[in-house]
C-alpha cells in the first residue's frame, strides 16, 4: 500500500506565495519511520503536546519554547537524516504557484497536478494498488472535496483509495503530515528570501552571517541537502 501525505504552505510576508507538499511512502516502511521520528523528538526534549512545525523552527517565542533555535535545527536534521540513506524510505514532492487570492481553489488545482508527478504506475500485486491519503485538516477544504480533485488521477496511475480521503489535524502522531510540513516549510523560505533581490544586493556576502533571513535562507538549504529524494516541479498555468 502507498502512503501519501499533503500538507499546504505560504509566507506570512509573500502573501502571493502558496506551496504544496507530498510525502510518498511504503507501508512497510512506516512504522520504522514513525518510531524513530517520535524517538528524535522525545530524545530532543520536545513535548508530545506540541507539534513540530516548520513555522516553528526558527522562532524561539513559538512550539515549545524550552528548546532553543539551534536544537530545533538539530532535531530537524536528524528527522530530515532518516531519508537520506542509501535507499530512501520516503519520497517527497513539491509545487508552488502564484496565490490568486482564492486558497482553496489554488489547493484543489494544484493537488491532482502534484500527484500526478509523485505518483507512479501502481503494481497490482500484494496490495500494491491501495493508495491511503491523508491531507492536513482544513476548515474550508472537505475530504469529499479532496476526493473529487484526486480520484481521476488516482485511477489513472492504477491505484484505489483505502476507503476515503482521510482529514487529519497535525500532532504528534502524524508522523507523514509533519514531514510534508517541514520540507513544504523549508522549500517556502528558499523559494521566497531567494526572490528577494534586494536583500542580498544590499547587504554585503561578510554581513550575511548577522542577518536573521539570510540565515534562515542558508540554514533551510542546507537541511534540504540531507533529503536523498526531494523533486520540485513548476506547474505552468
Amino acid at each position: 500500500m502507498k502512503l501519501v501525505f499533503i500538507d499546504e504552505t505560504g509566507d506570512s510576508k509573500c502573501l502571493e506565495y502558496f506551496g504544496l507538499s507530498c510525502v510518498v511512502i511504503d507501508s512497510s516502511f512506516y512504522r520504522k519511520v514513525k518510531e524513530e521520528f517520535q524517538q528524535i523528538l522525545v530524545g530532543g526534549g520536545w513535548r508530545k503536546d506540541i507539534e513540530f512545525k516548520g513555522s516553528y523552527l526558527f522562532s524561539a517565542s513559538k512550539g515549545d519554547i524550552d528548546i532553543e533555535v539551534e536544537k530545533r535545527i538539530e532535531i530537524a536534521e536528524k528527522i530530515l537524516k532518516l531519508n537520506a540513506k542509501k535507499n530512501s524510505r520516503m519520497k517527497f514532492y513539491y509545487v508552488s504557484k502564484n496565490n490568486s487570492g482564492k486558497q482553496k481553489d489554488d489547493y484543489l488545482s494544484l493537488l491532482p497536478q502534484l500527484l500526478d508527478k509523485a505518483l507512479q504506475r501502481a503494481q497490482k500485486k500484494q496490495g500494491k494498488d491501495v493508495l491511503c491519503l491523508h491531507y492536513d485538516q482544513r476548515k474550508d477544504i472537505s475530504p469529499r472535496e479532496v476526493y473529487d480533485s484526486v480520484v481521476s488521477v488516482v485511477k489513472k496511475k492504477g491505484y484505489i483509495l483505502l476507503e476515503n480521503v482521510s482529514s487529519s489535524g497535525s500532532c504528534y502522531h502524524t508522523v507523514g503530515i509533519l514531514y510534508a510540513d517541514l520540507v513544504g516549510y523549508l522549500l517556502a523560505r528558499v523559494e521566497t528570501i531567494s526572490s528577494d533581490s534586494e536583500l542580498f544586493e544590499n547587504i554585503p556576502p561578510e554581513e550575511w552571517e548577522n542577518n536573521g533571513k539570510i540565515r534562515k535562507y542558508k540554514s533551510s538549504k542546507d537541511l534540504l541537502k540531507l533529503i536523498k529524494s526531494l523533486n520540485v516541479f513548476e506547474i505552468k498555468e
